[in-house]
């Protein structure tokens, strides 16, 4: 293996630690019966450091509502979140799809 596989891994690996904390956290506010979700809150406490400038950049408001019907993978705007981290903390990868899109919105 490459050095610079080890460093993709490792990269994956926070990313997946990260992430992992936020599924966690967002199942468990959707478990405890919360009717919607602070996009903010719960990025925060997953130890995503994102603000408000964040939200506004990617175009996601402040609050998603809960489906209770639906799992969260369905509603909760995990790409835009993921496409952001990878942005900010490993920007010389790139990133995926919808990153893509947000940036160059004139090539589709």
């Amino acid at each position: 293996m490459s050095e610079d596989d080890d460093v993709y891994l490792r990269a994956n690996a926070e990313a997946n630690e990260a992430f992992g904390a936020l599924f966690k956290i967002v199942n468990g506010k959707v478990d405890e019966g919360e009717s919607q979700l602070s996009i903010l809150d719960v990025a925060r406490s997953a130890g995503l450091e994102i603000d408000e400038r964040v939200l506004a950049e990617l175009k996601l408001p402040d609050f998603v509502p809960v489906h209770p019907f639906l799992r969260p993978e369905v509603y909760f705007p995990w790409r835009p979140l993921w496409c952001w981290w990878w942005h900010y903390r490993y920007p010389y990868y790139r990133c995926c799809h919808w990153w893509w899109n947000r940036c160059h919105w004139w090539a589709d």
